[in-house]
């Protein structure tokens, strides 16, 4: 990775959102939805206001210490979070993580691929970057549509948080990636 990766989130607007930096007045909209044991059921379950907080500062504060994180994703004409996509990048991981997350209200509706295509887009944009990786619960098929609508190839399955994972590799135009 390069020297070239920013403090702050970037803004990038798809057709239908806008992906920018975390807002404290998200908080609410993220807690509420992390909240949800259903919403929640793949990542382990519901989580309550206290813990929400320490994710979500985990989840803004990676701009700062990694140049790169997840972007807040809100719908462009209603101007409501929908959710939130980018690199999540904790330090039980080895490398970054292409992740993305739509509240219940907004699911099916193709948010999450927009999203995190335009994600993938500018973090390949970026010169040397790895091409990231994504996982996800063995039943949940409508990531996993995510993922293979992006590109990304299965690799081999893995226990993540005493969770069993599929393990997607995304590509980069150009580059050769193993797939792990």
């Amino acid at each position: 990775m390069t020297d070239d990766l920013p403090l702050v989130a970037p803004t990038l607007e798809t057709e239908r959102l806008i992906l920018r930096g975390w807002e404290l007045e998200d908080f609410d909209a993220y807690a509420a939805f992390v909240a949800d044991d259903e919403a929640n059921r793949f990542r382990g379950g519901a989580v309550d206001r206290i813990t929400a907080w320490k994710d979500f500062e985990g989840l803004a504060g990676q701009w700062a210490l990694r140049g790169y994180g997840t972007f807040a994703v809100e719908d462009k004409e209603t101007g409501e979070l929908v959710g939130w996509a980018g690199l999540w990048h904790p330090a039980r991981l080895d490398e970054p993580e292409l992740c993305w997350s739509v509240f219940p209200a907004f699911a099916g509706q193709g948010y999450a691929h927009e999203a995190a295509g335009a994600a993938l887009v500018w973090w390949t944009q970026i010169e040397d970057n790895p091409a990231p990786f994504s996982m996800t619960h063995p039943d949940n098929v409508a990531s996993q549509r995510v993922a293979e609508k992006l590109g990304a190839l299965r690799g081999e399955d893995f226990v993540f948080d005493g969770r069993p994972s599929f393990f997607f590799r995304h590509q980069i135009a150009g580059r050769e990636e193993m797939v792990h």
